[in-house]
C-alpha cells in the first residue's frame, strides 16, 4: 500500500510540469533550455538535467549551512558533532557525484552529451 501511494505521488510529482504547460506559466531557463509547450525529448531531458544539478546544488548549500549549525550548536557534544560531520561529509559527496556525472557521461560515451535526434 505504501509503495502504491508513493508511486502516484511520483507519477503525479514528474507530470504535473507537462500539464501545467497548458497554463502557459514561464518555467525558469537551466543550461539555456527554455521549457515550453513545442519541446522535443531531447530539450526536455536536458531542461530536466541542469534542473538537478541546480536542485542538487541548492541542496547542498542547505545541507552544508545546517551541518555548520549543528557543528557550532554541539557545545562538544560528540555525538552531536560526528553527526554534523557526518552531514557535511554526505552532502560534498553528493554533490560529487552530481557534478561527476558530467565526466561519467563524457567517459562512457561523449555523444550523449549531444543532445539531438538523429535526421531521418
Amino acid at each position: 500500500m505504501l509503495r502504491f501511494l508513493f508511486l502516484s505521488i511520483l507519477i503525479a510529482f514528474l507530470s504535473y510540469p507537462l500539464s501545467s504547460l497548458a497554463l502557459e506559466l514561464n518555467y525558469p531557463k537551466f543550461g539555456g533550455f527554455e521549457m515550453k509547450l513545442d519541446m522535443n525529448l531531447n530539450q526536455l531531458i536536458a531542461w530536466f538535467y541542469y534542473f538537478m544539478v541546480g536542485v542538487a546544488g541548492i541542496a547542498t548549500f542547505a545541507m552544508l549551512v545546517w551541518g555548520g549549525f549543528k557543528w557550532i550548536t554541539s557545545a562538544g557534544n560528540p555525538a552531536q558533532l560526528s553527526e554534523a560531520k557526518s552531514r557535511i561529509t554526505s552532502a560534498l559527496i553528493g554533490l560529487f557525484i552530481v557534478l561527476a556525472s558530467y565526466l561519467i557521461l563524457q567517459t562512457i560515451n561523449p555523444e550523449l552529451l549531444i543532445l539531438r535526434f538523429p535526421a531521418t
